[in-house]
């Protein structure tokens, strides 16, 4: 019986080890075939920059790129990958666009429809860099496929907003998988301004996190033409939509009327009160100095040393903080007064 159970058991062995070796040498053979691809490519890149480069700046030269090698399609399609990351030039940005639907449409068409989900990435990120609005038609496929995965939807709504299409709005409303806020941000980034304002106008019927990002775009884009719409949305009843849009017009410098920033600075959200104070540096009023002396005492360490700041930015500011620092009754104050002050001189030195 042991002896039977000795065979078996070197024959399950002596088979483990057969599979090991030859997953072992197929993985070899595999990495030998695709450095030496690389290495044709390498190759390929080094032969044909400089007439790439003359084709992009004169015009000239195309016929010496054209061919049928996959591996020279995919050494060609790095260059101009390349040279379409260092070079803004808008006619280089059409010739390079044209080369692309040209000679690579065909073999982006066939990555959109392969079954790895790396590959079809790729892909959509050739089509971006090389801005190929020809091959709408075959994103769309992909997009209604039930192939499509949550990174590629995200990737071909950035493609949209990049070509200004008609359908990206109903998209983000209504996307296949839930987007992020970095997603919805990312989006309205790439945003045209015709498309940007269509979206401000539909404002309230967007899910909170839509709303969230495109406030913020607003401010890390510098849209001053916003600040009434941030003003209007002051008013709103969500302590985040208000919180965002007092982040939104400081990031901006946007001018707010004092009376509607001391409704802010009373808010029960610290949150809210640390916002409008940053925009109360922006403004730099005297008469906003009494309630940023009081927001000195705040319970929040943040809140009080952001009206500090923002006291010291003031014309009136560093006699204010010498007045709290040496006779006010809160010691959190005092100290957070004599520390700002003392940050104001080493600047200054």
């Amino acid at each position: 019986m042991k002896q039977t159970e000795l065979f078996y058991f070197a024959i399950g062995l002596v088979s483990l080890l057969i599979i090991l070796t030859s997953l072992f040498v197929y993985l070899v053979v595999q990495k030998v075939i695709e450095n030496e691809k690389r290495r044709k490519i390498n190759e390929y890149k080094e032969r044909y920059q400089q007439t790439i480069f003359r084709y992009l700046n004169e015009g000239i030269g195309e016929g010496e790129l054209s061919c049928r090698s996959s591996l020279k399609q995919q050494a060609l399609m790095e260059l101009l990958e390349h040279f379409s990351s260092v070079l803004a030039s808008k006619h280089i940005q059409e010739r390079i666009r044209q080369f692309a639907e040209t000679h690579f449409q065909k073999r982006i068409r066939e990555q959109l429809m392969h079954r790895r989900w790396s590959v079809r990435m790729n892909a959509l990120f050739f089509i971006e860099d090389f801005r190929m609005k020809a091959m709408i038609n075959d994103i769309k496929r992909l997009y209604h496929s039930r192939k499509l995965t949550k990174s590629e939807e995200v990737q071909i709504l950035k493609i949209y907003a990049i070509f200004d299409y008609r359908d990206l709005y109903e998209r983000m409303v209504a996307p296949k998988y839930p987007l992020t806020e970095f997603a919805y941000r990312l989006l309205f980034r790439y945003m045209s301004d015709d498309m940007l304002s269509y979206a401000a106008e539909r404002f309230s019927k967007w899910p909170p996190i839509m709303q969230y990002a495109f406030i913020d775009i607003i401010g890390i884009r510098n849209r001053s033409e916003y600040g009434p719409f941030l003003e209007r949305l002051l008013t709103n009843e969500s302590p985040e939509i208000r919180i965002r849009s007092l982040k939104a017009i400081a990031a901006m410098g946007y001018f707010l009327d004092v009376s509607k920033l001391k409704l802010h600075l009373a808010s029960p959200h610290w949150q809210e009160r640390l916002m409008a104070i940053k925009v109360c540096g922006n403004i730099r009023a005297n008469e906003l100095i009494p309630q940023l002396v009081r927001l000195l005492c705040d319970e929040t360490f943040s809140v009080r040393s952001q009206a500090a700041q923002s006291l010291l930015r003031m014309e009136q500011g560093i006699e204010v903080l010498k007045e709290v620092a040496a006779a006010s009754d809160d010691p959190y104050a005092r100290d957070m007064a004599q520390e700002w002050l003392e940050r104001g001189l080493e600047t200054w030195r």
